[in-house]
This record gives structure tokens, C-alpha cells and sequence, in this order.
């Protein structure tokens, strides 16, 4: 496979991920959850939020396989998000979702027309993602009668997940990932409602 081939072999590869992810996030948005919002409706948001962070991982390799040409081979067969950005986190540049913005761009920069810079208000870290992942895995098993949780603590749980919906949607709203120049640009859902997904050969972002 040549690399024309493999950059729109990997390109499907994440757009599909991408939609996937827009997917979840609609039926969690149909649930128009709150802070009234009962057990049933949050394992449900919390199950398409931890399936999407999944997709995100999944998204890592396959931008590293864009980028680099290749894959960690104990990631291959990996289902386990957490233990994918373990591997990913160690990895220097880290390839990992990066929350943009675009802003006119600087006067010395003649042709420019699409300037991106990190969004940092809505940027999530390595280790902040695999927290959220982590805290998805209270609501996957049913309410045990026989261990208590009283009201304040489920409140508690509650507001974290909601909190949790929120940033994992912001950071990846507009975001791009890239590997040794190779970049996928994603917009989850344009103003006219579209997902949009594309790749570039460019340093197009500054921190």
C-alpha cells in the first residue's frame, strides 16, 4: 500500500470513528439529561460517552498509522482505552485530539486563509480523558441493594457525569490530530449540521 492509498484507507478509517462518536452523542443529547435525571438515563449517557472516548483512542492509532506508517502492535488488539493512551501517553510528540479555534491570521502571514490555534479553554489532556473514561465505569453494572449509596453521593456522580458529557463534546467538537505532519481535521457538527472530516500535510496549529 503506497501512501496515497493508506492516507484514504486511514481517512475513512477516522471519519467512520467520527461518526460514530457524533451518533452517541446525539442519542445522549436526546435524552435532554439534568440534575433530576434518574439512574437509567444516565447509564445510558455514561455507556455512549465511554464508547466514544473508545472511538477517540481507536482514533489515536489510526493517526498513527497515517502519520507513521505503523501501529503499536500490542495496540492492535487493544479494547481498552485507558491502556491505549497509556501507550499513547508515552509517545513523544503525544498523537492526541487537540481542541482548535480559528482566528485571523497574523499580518505577516501573506496567503493564509484558515489560521487554527489550540482552543485551550476546551483542550482535554491525556490524563484527563482517561479520568473521565475511568468514571465511566461506575454506571456499568446495576445498583447493588446491598451496598448503599445515599442521595448526596449519587447527586455527586451525577453532576460529575453530566460535567463529564460537556467537555468530552467541546474538546472534540473542533478538533485535529496529527503524526509527523499528517493531520485530520475534524468539525462534529458544522452550523449547517454536517460532520465533516478532512486530511492535510500541514503544522497548522500553534499552543
Amino acid at each position: 500500500m503506497n501512501d496515497d492509498e493508506l492516507r484514504v484507507k486511514t481517512l475513512q478509517q477516522y471519519r467512520l470513528l467520527m461518526r460514530n462518536i457524533r451518533a452517541r452523542f446525539e442519542i445522549v443529547d436526546s435524552l435532554k439529561l439534568s440534575h433530576t435525571s434518574d439512574y437509567p438515563e444516565l447509564e445510558t449517557a455514561a455507556f455512549h460517552l465511554r464508547k466514544s472516548i473508545e472511538g477517540v483512542a481507536f482514533g489515536c492509532l489510526v493517526a498513527m498509522e497515517n502519520g507513521l506508517k505503523s501501529v503499536p502492535r500490542d495496540a492492535i488488539g487493544q479494547w481498552n482505552a485507558d491502556r491505549i493512551f497509556s501507550k499513547v501517553a508515552k509517545r513523544t510528540p503525544v498523537i492526541f485530539p487537540v481542541a482548535i479555534d480559528r482566528e485571523d491570521p497574523p499580518a505577516e502571514a501573506v496567503g493564509v486563509q484558515h489560521h487554527l490555534v489550540t482552543n485551550k479553554d476546551c483542550n482535554l489532556s491525556v490524563d484527563q480523558v482517561r479520568a473521565v473514561y475511568r468514571r465511566t465505569h461506575r454506571w456499568l453494572h446495576e445498583m447493588n441493594p446491598y451496598i448503599p449509596i445515599t442521595a448526596d453521593k449519587f447527586s455527586e456522580l451525577r453532576a460529575d457525569l453530566l460535567a463529564d458529557v460537556v467537555s468530552v463534546w467541546k474538546w472534540l467538537l473542533h478538533h485535529f490530530i496529527s503524526a509527523s505532519g499528517e493531520v485530520f481535521l475534524t468539525v462534529l457538527k458544522t452550523e449547517d449540521g454536517e460532520l465533516e472530516v478532512s486530511s492535510a500535510s500541514a503544522n497548522i496549529a500553534k499552543a
